[in-house]
């Protein structure tokens, strides 16, 4: 009977180890296929070496104090693993053609919407989904990116100004959302402090300037007000500076107004002087509001 024990131990042994063996090889296999770019072995070996690494993540402890520490080291060797086979199909994703790079980050999404790398290869999918399929595409993609990353600044700040006209509410409720985001994230690992820097004003650009834009629209003057000064130091657009200056033109005449603040409403003129002396399509209507609001302040200038 100990011997029949012995040799069931020493067999499960055995069959565990051959299970890391061929992890080994899956893990190997799939570094030699990134380095080729090869999208559909990717993906395929992606595939592979994720099953196999997840038979040790999630292999039960054993009972045997001993063999706790093996059984730790395995697991941790699995999960890294698995953390490759995203980082696989991220950065291949990167250096493919739209319809492949589309392909690897649904795979991605799909295995791991959590995933960190969604991350680095959102711009690449941003783009493809552009020329595969169009803005709606690119609609229904970043929203399917920011469920599982809801901090993705790319793919907030495209559904911000992908829904501006038709889902104002939606649009400026992303926009809030990258607004946090950015000014709570640290710099990507990888990336130059240049080229953070440029993202992060552009990601605030779009977030300050249209929730400004949009609480215009709704009246509502004092986060129409708040959040265009954010952006002016991120714009550098004529067109958005015009609609910006514009809309804080009647958003300070609008408090001034209320609030029988003369002074309020000057800046309010000012900013409306602003926008009129700038080519676009609020330079009509703010020319009309200088006069307007001359007129109410007696010629004030």
């Amino acid at each position: 009977m100990k011997r029949i024990v012995c040799a069931a131990v020493a067999t499960f042994a055995l069959a565990g180890w051959m299970r890391a063996d061929d992890l080994e090889d899956a893990y190997a296999k799939l570094k030699d296929t990134v380095t080729k770019k090869d999208p559909d072995a990717v993906k395929a070996d992606a595939a592979d070496a994720k099953k196999l690494a997840e038979v040790l993540v999630n292999a039960p402890q054993p009972s045997d104090a001993s063999a706790v520490d093996n059984w730790k080291q395995r697991i941790e060797y699995g999960k890294e693993v698995v953390s490759y086979t995203e980082y696989a199909l991220a950065t291949v994703a990167m250096q493919v053609e739209p319809a492949k790079t589309i392909d690897l980050v649904k795979t991605l999404i799909a295995e791991n919407p959590k995933s960190k790398y969604i991350d680095t290869c959102t711009p690449a999918y941003l783009a493809a989904l552009g020329k595969n399929g169009g803005p709606a595409a690119q609609l229904a993609g970043m929203t399917e990116v920011v469920k599982g990353r809801p901090d993705n600044d790319v793919a907030l700040a495209a559904l911000v100004e992908g829904l501006a006209n038709s889902s104002p509410d939606r649009a400026l409720g992303y926009a809030n959302r990258l607004s946090a985001a950015l000014k709570g994230k640290a710099k990507p690992e990888g990336m130059s402090e240049a080229d953070w820097d440029k993202e992060k004003s552009a990601g605030l650009a779009t977030a300050y300037y249209f929730a400004g834009a949009l609480y215009g629209g709704k009246s509502a003057w004092i986060d129409c007000d708040r959040n265009l000064k954010a952006a002016l130091p991120f714009l550098h657009d004529n067109t958005r500076l015009g609609v910006a200056y514009f809309y804080l033109g009647l958003a300070n005449y609008q408090l001034g107004h209320l609030t029988m603040d003369r002074s309020r409403m000057q800046v309010g003129l000012k900013y409306s002087q602003q926008s009129a002396a700038i080519a676009g399509p609020m330079k009509d209507q703010a020319y009309h509001n200088v006069l307007a609001i001359q007129k109410e302040l007696g010629g004030g200038k």
